[in-house]
């Protein structure tokens, strides 16, 4: 993977090195800065490939970084995803109305922050086209939607296809409804509708798969994750 520069504005000691940690373990070049006058500092002196920001910080809101971030000629279209106690869905909104492109309420799970940074460069063009992806025993052909599995074809459709592509590009790691929702349906952060659309279409690829299905896993009360 490519070395994408990430800011990190955010004030919690423990919460800066957990997602240091994460994401310079994903191959990530982790910046970060704890005030908002330190985010425009930083801003001002580097370029990055995306911004994960804190709401609440000691000299304002990291709402107020955002309208910057979005008002720059360099950083108009640059990827902002929220990371916030502030979880109601009026605040959720608010980031969003604000320019943010993705809002993740702490406590976050760590598989799901590493799902949603690459998700959002992926949106942005940043990662470029990928036309095939191998784990463990599934190959996805992104030109011809077709997965391979040990050598033989499986036809699934259209979303069939984007939930497993999603789940073998996280290599394991649980990826929650709301994720999916969100990334394959365009529900809003913080929507939470009841519907049982994912895990009727878990369900339908399950079936496809046969034998192979054994690698989808359900973690109870959270979502689903594709073994190797």
């Amino acid at each position: 993977m490519a070395r994408f520069r990430v800011l990190v504005l955010e004030d919690e000691p423990a919460t800066q090195t957990l997602i240091e940690d994460l994401l310079r373990g994903e191959g990530y070049e982790v910046e970060v800065a704890g005030t908002v006058g330190a985010a425009k500092e930083r801003n001002k002196e580097s370029e990055y490939d995306i911004f994960l920001v804190d709401r609440t910080l000691p000299d304002g809101e990291g709402i107020e970084f955002c309208h910057e971030l979005r008002k720059g000629s360099k950083t108009r279209k640059t990827p902002v995803l929220f990371l916030s106690a502030k979880g109601t869905p009026d605040e959720r909104i608010e980031g969003l109305r604000a320019g943010g492109d993705d809002y993740l309420v702490k406590p976050f799970h760590s598989g799901e922050l590493c799902a949603r940074v690459e998700a959002l460069l992926r949106r942005s063009g940043r990662m470029g086209k990928q036309e095939t992806m191998e784990y463990g025993p599934f190959k996805l052909d992104f030109d011809s939607r077709q997965v391979i599995v040990k050598g033989k074809a499986v036809h699934l459709a259209p979303r069939e296809f984007d939930v497993l592509a999603v789940l073998a590009s996280q290599k394991g790691r649980v990826l929650s409804r709301e994720f999916l929702l969100e990334t394959l349906w365009g529900y809003a952060p913080g929507q939470s509708p009841e519907t049982k659309v994912v895990d009727v279409t878990i369900s339908q690829v399950r079936t496809k798969l046969g034998a192979a299905a054994e690698k989808l896993v359900t973690v109870r009360g959270y979502g689903y994750r594709l073994d190797a």
